[in-house]
């Protein structure tokens, strides 16, 4: 994978809250690690000029992360939600 293309990805996929796609942030977390991983390479040579770039797609990484989470949690609770009946009570 080229920088470039994960970049692109980043961009395309960081509205996942505004379009409430779950599967549109999981792509975001996915391309934010790639991101990181081949960055942080980078910075090594480039001293600390990536910092604030970095620090910014972990945090926008974690938000991610805890909206999967929290869509998740929330799509448990409704499954297991029972309606009971007054039907045949006496």
């Amino acid at each position: 994978m080229v920088i470039g293309d994960i970049e692109a990805d980043l961009l395309e996929y960081a509205d996942f809250e505004e379009v409430g796609s779950v599967s549109r942030a999981r792509s975001f977390i996915t391309a934010a690690k790639r991101w990181l991983i081949l960055r942080a390479d980078s910075a090594s040579n480039e001293g600390s000029s990536l910092s604030i770039g970095k620090a910014f797609v972990e945090s926008m990484m974690k938000r991610a992360q805890d909206y999967v989470s929290g869509t998740a949690a929330n799509g448990r609770a409704s499954s297991r939600t029972r309606f009971l009946s007054a039907e045949g009570f006496r």
